[in-house]
């Protein structure tokens, strides 16, 4: 079975899509790169994508993992209190987002689609990822953890 981690963005500017701070992008860069990793998941908006990037070049020269994209790792919306970010406006969280945490959504599911995988996996994402697997409480930015499929826990490394 391949084990599976995930590792969150790191601190982000505000605004619609909001990339990295320069601290954020650091605190990526100090994370350990877990060996036996061949594949890693992104989320879409750009802190995700930089996270991406940042995990990529942590490789060998000689080692290329394979690289899919899921927005069950994060969008282009940031999140800021009870408000929802978008393009061009904010709105209530409670009353006018839906999102991984609500519903009949199992993200514990997508994460199994990862487990018979032949080498280790990286999910790059954040706190609405963490939250709807459960792991509100140990979420921390710019953190590498590691995913107990069996157990439905995670436990932070670094």
């Amino acid at each position: 079975m391949a084990k599976i981690y995930l590792i969150t963005h790191g601190d982000r500017q505000n605004g619609p899509d909001p990339g990295h701070t320069r601290a954020g992008i650091e605190k990526i860069r100090s994370l350990p790169l877990p060996e036996g990793v061949g594949l890693v998941v992104s989320g879409t908006g750009k802190r995700f994508l930089e996270t991406l990037d940042v995990v990529l070049k942590k490789f060998p020269w000689n080692i290329n993992p394979a690289v899919r994209y899921s927005t069950f790792c994060g969008g282009c919306e940031g999140f800021d209190g009870d408000e929802v970010v978008l393009s061009d406006r904010r709105v209530n969280y409670a009353e006018m987002y839906i999102g991984l945490s609500h519903g009949p959504f199992d993200l514990w599911q997508f994460v199994a689609v990862f487990a018979d995988m032949p080498c280790d996996v990286i999910l790059c994402a954040g706190q609405e990822l963490m939250s709807a697997l459960g792991l509100k409480a140990i979420h921390k930015r710019g953190s590498l953890y590691e995913l107990d499929l069996a157990g439905r826990t995670g436990e932070l490394i670094s």
